[in-house]
C-alpha cells in the first residue's frame, strides 16, 4: 500500500516509528513536508514572510501527486487547523483516498475530529500496530472496520473500537524511520533526536500525559524504558549512517531511571562519546547525578520548573513530586559541575497574579541559566488544568469549546485573556530574554523596583536579538539548528523549479 504522511516544522519521532512499523510490513511510505516558515509562533512569526515563504499549495500538490492509498496527520492541538486546512483541499482534489488523524489532539477529543467532512478515520493513542493492521486490510480489499486504537466512519455512522493494551517491550518496535525526514531536516553532521522510553511517572494537569494515563488505565505499564542495548545499537548505526555530531534525548523525564542511566552512560562514552542535552526534573539531579551527567557528555539540562510557587505547584499544576529544595538542590548541582540548563516558567496558571510571577522571577534572575522560557499557558483539551482555569474565570464553556476546536491561540490562555495580562506576559519574556546577558544585581534590581514594566517599550523583535546573543554566548546549539533550517528551506523555495 502507498501511505502518505503529511507534517509541517520538525521532525517527528512518532511518524517515523509509524513508518519503520509500515515498512517492515511491506509497505510504501512517503512524506509531506511543509516547513512553515516565519510561522513559529515562538520566534519568527512573521506574517508577510510566511506568506510570501508559504508552501501550501506545493505541500497539497505533492499529496495528490502521490496517488497515495491512504493520506496520515499526525496532529497535536497547536498543528490542528493547519491539519484541517491541508485534508480538506486534499479531500476536494482526490476525494476516494482515505485520511486519517492521529496524534494527541485526535486521542483527545475524537469525537471532534471525526466529525469533519475530510476525516475518515481517527487513531487514538499509539498507533505502530493499528497502522500496520490497517494498511494491511485496505490492501486485502477486506476494509476492516473492527481495529483496535482506530475509529472509522461507516454507513453513516461511527464505529468507536476500543484501545489494545500498550506495547511494554519497546524493544520490538524497531528502530525510527529517520530516511522519511532527510530531505527536509538536516539530521547529516546535526542533531540526532531519539527516545529511550516513553510515558511520564509524573501527571502534571497541563501535560498530554494526564490524557494518556487516564486513557490507557488497566491497559499495561504506561512508562516503558528501551533496553540499554537497543539504544546503543540505534545510536552505533545512526551514527555511522548520518555522521551526526550532537544527541537529543527527548523522553519526557530522561535519567529518571538512575540505574538504567549507571549501566548506559559507560557505553555510551565508549561507542558515541558526543555532547548531548535533555528534559528533565529537578527532584532526579542530585550532584551525583550532575557528576554523572557531566562525565558523559551532557551539555544541557531542561527543567520545565513552571513556578517556584509551592501552592500553584502542588495543589494546580500537581508536581508535589518536585519541591523548592528539589530546585535548588538540582539548580546548584549543575552549577558546581559546569553543566548548562534552562528554566521554564508558565504564565496564566490559575490563581497566579502578578506578584507569583515575580517571586518566581526573583529567584530565576539569579541563577546562571544559558535560558529562560517564557510560556504562556497553552490549554490541551481534556487536562484537568481546565477545571482550575474555569473556576478562576480564565476559561468559560465556549473557551473550552474553543480549545477542543484547535482554535486557541498560541500565546493567549484562553479567550478571555485581558490586555494587561499580556502586557505583563511580554513584559517578563522580555526581561528573561534579558537576563543571561545581565548581572544577576540589576535583573534583581529591575524587577523589585518596577522597573521590568518598561521593557514594554522594547520592541518584540528585540527577544529575538538578545536570546540569539544568548545562545551565541553560551554556544547553544538551537540557535544554529534553526539558522540551518530556514536556510535550507529558504533556498529551496527560491530555487525550486
Amino acid at each position: 500500500m502507498k501511505m502518505t504522511f503529511v507534517y509541517p516544522g520538525a521532525e517527528s519521532l512518532a511518524i517515523e516509528y509509524l513508518s519503520a512499523a509500515l515498512k517492515s510490513a511491506g509497505h510504501q511510505v512517503r512524506l509531506v513536508f511543509d516547513p512553515v516558515l516565519f510561522d513559529d509562533k515562538q520566534y519568527f512569526d512573521i506574517p508577510w514572510l510566511a506568506k510570501a515563504f508559504s508552501y501550501r499549495q506545493r505541500v497539497i500538490d505533492r499529496i495528490v501527486s502521490g496517488s497515495p492509498e491512504l493520506v496520515a496527520f499526525s496532529v497535536g492541538t497547536d498543528i490542528y487547523l493547519w491539519a484541517c486546512s491541508i485534508a480538506a483541499e486534499v479531500k476536494k482534489r482526490i476525494p476516494q483516498v482515505p485520511i486519517i488523524f492521529g496524534g494527541i489532539h485526535p486521542t483527545a477529543v475524537p469525537e471532534r475530529v471525526i466529525k469533519n467532512e475530510f476525516v475518515d478515520m481517527v487513531c487514538l493513542g499509539e498507533g505502530e500496530d493499528a497502522i500496520v493492521e490497517l494498511a494491511d486490510s485496505i490492501v486485502s480489499g477486506k476494509n476492516n472496520t473492527d481495529i483496535a486504537n482506530i475509529w472509522f466512519k461507516k454507513d453513516g455512522h461511527i464505529v468507536r473500537n476500543s484501545l489494545r493494551r500498550l506495547r511494554e517491550d519497546l524493544d520490538t518496535l524497531g528502530l525510527p524511520d529517520k530516511d522519511l525526514f532527510t530531505e527536509d531536516i538536516l539530521i547529516k553532521k546535526g542533531k540526532y533526536m531519539l527516545m529511550t522510553s516513553r510515558g511520564c511517572p509524573f501527571k502534571c494537569t497541563y501535560c498530554y500525559n494526564d490524557v494518556l494515563k487516564d486513557l490507557y488505565e488497566g491497559r499495561g505499564r504506561f512508562v516503558r524504558q528501551r533496553s540499554v542495548g537497543n539504544v546503543l545499537d540505534e545510536l552505533v548505526l545512526m551514527k555511522k549512517k548520518f555522521n551526526y555530531t550532537s544527541v537529543a534525548f527527548m523522553d519526557d523525564l530522561f535519567v529518571g531511571n538512575r540505574s538504567w542511566f549507571k549501566e548506559f552512560i559507560p557505553k555510551y562514552k565508549k561507542e558515541i562519546s558526543l555532547p548531548y542535552s535533555c528534559m528533565t526534573s529537578t527532584n532526579v539531579i542530585d550532584e551525583e547525578m550532575a557528576g554523572l551527567l557531566k562525565d558523559s557528555g551532557c551539555t544541557r539540562l531542561q527543567f520545565g520548573i513552571q513556578t517556584m510557587n509551592e501552592r500553584t505547584r502542588n495543589d494546580i499544576l500537581r508536581r508535589n513530586f518536585e519541591t523548592t529544595i528539589h530546585i535548588k538542590r538540582a539548580i546548584a548541582a549543575c552549577d558546581k559541575f559546569g553543566i548548562s540548563y534552562s528554566l521554564d516558567h508558565i504564565f496564566g496558571i490559575p490563581f497566579e497574579r502578578e506578584e507569583e510571577f515575580k517571586k518566581t522571577a526573583e529567584y530565576f534572575v539569579t541563577t546562571r541559566a544559558d535560558r529562560i522560557c517564557c510560556y504562556a499557558l497553552f490549554y490541551y483539551p481534556k487536562t484537568q488544568i481546565i477545571e482550575s482555569a474555569k473556576k478562576d474565570g480564565l476559561l468559560n464553556d465556549r473557551d473550552v469549546e474553543e480549545i477542543e476546536e484547535g482554535r486557541a491561540r498560541l500565546y493567549v490562555y484562553g479567550s478571555s485573556l485581558k490586555e494587561e495580562d499580556l502586557k505583563i506576559f511580554y513584559n517578563f519574556r522580555k526581561l528573561y530574554s534579558l537576563a543571561p546577558l545581565l548581572p544577576k544585581r540589576f535583573n534583581l534590581w529591575l524587577l523589585k523596583s518596577g522597573l521590568y514594566k518598561n521593557l514594554k517599550f522594547l520592541p518584540r523583535f528585540f527577544t529575538l536579538i538578545s536570546e540569539s546573543i544568548s545562545a551565541i554566548k553560551t554556544r547553544h546549539p538551537r540557535g544554529k539548528d534553526y539558522l540551518r533550517y530556514y536556510l535550507f528551506h529558504i533556498r529551496k523555495k527560491i530555487f525550486a523549479r
